[in-house]
């Protein structure tokens, strides 16, 4: 096989690993089951009850009166998945990269990207051949210091995009190393916007590193050293996660 061959199955394969990570990241709201789309809603509102509760003028009597109807809701809320899983995808295309139902579910519970996840702020993922774009806002939820999102989002919002950057590598790994480097204090209720690339791969360690901006403003910078493990034991993991615990 010549070199342009190889350069060209070489491209092909990240393209391929581009394609499956967008369907990670980036999943229709058509082929969702209505199940899946209401958790949403029901996430998204109570994400917004959280940014309101961060700096609200209610009275005593009114929060107490929230806090009598939020009892209620989790009161009559079943605790535990369905059979097979909660609102999984109505299927894919024939041809396209399938998604697992339980990485579907993962995706679904993350609280960075999660968008059924109220915990999530959430983050929202542009990926491309070689690189990703994220792009988030937080509310006055993810305070620090004053007006400032808390250095420990920051962090996080950093594992999970970088972690989902290692995926273009062609093998999905767990976080080896984290290193953060925070420049200027990140806004909070501003438009943020991610960029992150992998940077290379020796064995089973991967190496991405990423920056976060608000506007021209460099607020922060990452380096992760991710090490990717057997896909068996990813699949016992889930398997762990959905088994039922023993009283």
């Amino acid at each position: 096989m010549s070199e342009s061959t190889d350069h060209d199955d070489d491209r092909s394969d990240v393209r391929r690993r581009a394609g499956l990570l967008k369907q990670w990241t980036d999943v229709s709201p058509e082929t969702l089951t209505p199940e899946r789309r209401a958790a949403r809603r029901a996430a998204e509102s109570i994400r917004d009850l959280m940014a309101r509760l961060a700096d609200t003028s209610a009275t005593l009597a009114q929060l107490e009166e929230l806090a009598d109807r939020l009892d209620s809701a989790v009161a009559a809320m079943p605790v535990g998945a369905a059979e097979g899983g909660p609102g999984a995808e109505a299927g894919a295309a024939e041809g396209s990269l399938a998604l697992p139902a339980e990485l579907q579910r993962l995706i679904e519970r993350s609280p960075i990207v999660g968008l059924a996840n109220p915990l999530a702020p959430p983050l929202h993922m542009e990926v491309f051949d070689d690189h990703i774009i994220g792009r988030v806002r937080f509310s006055g939820a993810y305070e620090g210091p004053p007006g400032k999102v808390h250095g420990g989002y920051v962090a996080a919002i950093f594992d999970e995009f970088l972690g989902s950057t290692q995926v273009l590598s062609g093998q999905a790994g767990m976080t080896g190393r984290l290193i953060v480097h925070y420049r200027t204090p990140t806004p909070l209720e501003v438009d943020l916007r991610l960029e992150s690339r992998m940077t290379g791969r020796e064995g089973r360690k991967i190496f991405c590193e990423g920056s976060l901006w608000a506007g021209e403003q460099l607020c922060a910078e990452a380096e992760g050293l991710f090490v990717s493990i057997d896909p068996a034991r990813y699949q016992q993991m889930f398997e762990a996660r959905e088994r039922p615990s023993a009283d």
